[in-house]
């Protein structure tokens, strides 16, 4: 009954902090612009839009449906995924907490495994902020399913007996991320290993053991090959296995040797104070297990060779608990010491980096300006060049082309990665004269070839109604002369 009341109190904490630190940036459209993309599409899916066909991306069909579920309520679309984004928020960090329970709890005082277990869960809330997952990013959801998975994998079930059924679920649900986020494809190999580890230890016959390694890799990847499966009986086979599988090998990553060192070293920074706390619990009997999940999705984070913060998202969820067990082998004051001094510097961290993020991307007054000027259902579809995919949710606008994210069309990261000629497809659509075309500020990798089509059309055919700053860049809105 204490433990019950234990748990209930810890996840009333997070539920509570979860809302103070992400409620303030509620009803801004411009949080990313990856999860405005995400909105749009899971809602133009609810309107009869095949994702990777109507719509091009490379983000798993399973991201979508998510956002699509959140529409299905109804209310406030941008609302409404940010709330529904806290509260798997918050309960992926109490999963943190039973996971660092479960792994740091035999041997130490009931008292300082719950503070570790509460500590832990904390800790991952406010590092989601600070590794830019304020809203709605794929890891957000992706987390969840991956600590449930590790929960799974951590069962206690004496002699192995349930071991096989415990695999599947943490395999099935391992697969699930994969649809949501392709990279916990490296996190569900470590997780296999140990299940793998686990069943040798309780049964060392050679066929059981490889029959149960197949029945969990089946499981890992059954959710891809429905999705797979679903589109290929609907005659878009092709579009599947491009933008799944293939498209990521024509992006370009536009960051040097040197920008991404740097990026590298900000994140190490700031993930510091995690780093020492997990290597105090490292001599511990059970730390193998969080560094090496540490470790795995670290090995993801390198394969794809970007650092921006957002892409640290997913090693947020075994970081929090690698510091968590650390933070159990902390015993009393010590322990106590520990927890305020990392929460407070994460909130500080948070703070600083939340504020820099609005200022530069903008907010909602800003967009609702923009939103006036461009008019809602804009005849002959809107065109946002280099802008805000979320202008398109907003307006209701058409869409003039399947290549609607900001940089698919302006950016050279996506000369090669589309499977089409962006210079032609800008060329397609510039014919068809969209009502309306906004054009962002351009960037250093800017796509000279489209730009040069963009601003040849507009010279020739639209007139400039006004110009919005969304955050620290100009958008200016241009109209067709009719």
């Amino acid at each position: 009954m204490t433990s019950l009341r234990h748990r209930t109190g810890q996840a009333l904490v997070l539920l509570l902090v979860a809302f103070a630190i992400r409620s303030p940036l509620f009803g801004n459209p411009v949080i990313h612009s990856d999860e405005q993309f995400y909105l749009l599409v899971g809602d133009r899916l609810l309107h009869g839009a095949w994702p990777f066909v109507d719509i091009f991306d490379r983000k798993p069909v399973g991201l979508f449906l998510i956002f699509a579920a959140i529409r299905s309520v109804g209310g406030d679309g941008i609302v409404m995924y940010q709330i529904a984004a806290t509260l798997v928020a918050a309960g992926t960090a109490f999963l943190v907490g039973r996971i660092t329970h479960r792994l740091a709890g035999a041997g130490i005082a009931e008292r300082d495994a719950t503070r570790a277990s509460l500590g832990a869960g904390l800790i991952y809330l406010v590092w989601l902020m600070i590794f830019d997952g304020a809203g709605g990013q794929s890891a957000v959801w992706g987390n969840a399913l991956m600590a449930g998975a590790a929960l799974f994998v951590l069962g206690r079930d004496s002699g192995g007996r349930h071991l096989t059924a415990r695999g599947v679920a943490a395999m099935l649900l391992v697969g699930l991320a994969m649809q949501v986020k392709y990279t916990a494809l490296f996190e569900g190999i470590f997780f296999g290993l140990v299940l793998l580890r686990q069943a040798r230890e309780a049964d060392r016959a050679i066929v059981r053991l490889l029959g149960r390694a197949v029945l969990w890799v089946a499981a890992a990847l059954l959710p891809t090959a429905i999705a797979w499966v679903v589109y290929a009986l609907a005659g878009h086979n092709d579009a599947f296995v491009f933008a799944n599988f293939l498209s990521i090998f024509g992006q370009q990553n536009d960051d040097g040797i040197g920008s991404s060192l740097l990026k590298l070293t900000g994140a190490l920074a700031l993930s510091a104070p995690l780093i020492l706390l997990a290597w105090r619990g490292h001599r511990s009997g059970t730390a193998p297990f969080a560094l090496g999940w540490l470790a795995a999705a670290g090995i993801a984070v390198v394969i794809m060779r970007n650092f921006e913060l957002m892409y640290l998202l997913p090693v947020t969820l075994p970081l929090a608990v690698a510091a968590g067990t650390g933070l159990a082998r902390c015993s009393g004051v010590a322990g106590r010491r520990w927890l305020i001094a990392v929460l407070l510097f994460g909130t500080v961290a948070a703070a600083i980096l939340g504020g820099i993020r609005v200022a530069r991307r903008g907010d909602a007054r800003q967009v609702a300006t923009l939103v006036r000027m461009i008019g809602q259902r804009p005849q002959g579809c809107l065109f946002a060049f280099g802008s805000e995919p979320i202008l398109y949710y907003l307006t209701r606008s058409c869409l003039p082309t399947p290549y609607i994210f900001r940089s698919h069309l302006s950016r050279m990261t996506e000369a090669h990665g589309l499977g089409t000629d962006p210079a032609a497809e800008t060329a397609r659509l510039l014919a068809a004269k969209p009502g309306i075309i906004v054009v962002r500020a351009p960037k250093a990798d800017t796509n000279p070839a489209t730009r040069t089509l963009v601003a040849a059309a507009i010279a020739r055919h639209y007139r400039l109604v006004g110009i919005v700053a969304i955050g620290t860049l100009p958008h200016r809105v241009y109209r067709l002369n009719r």
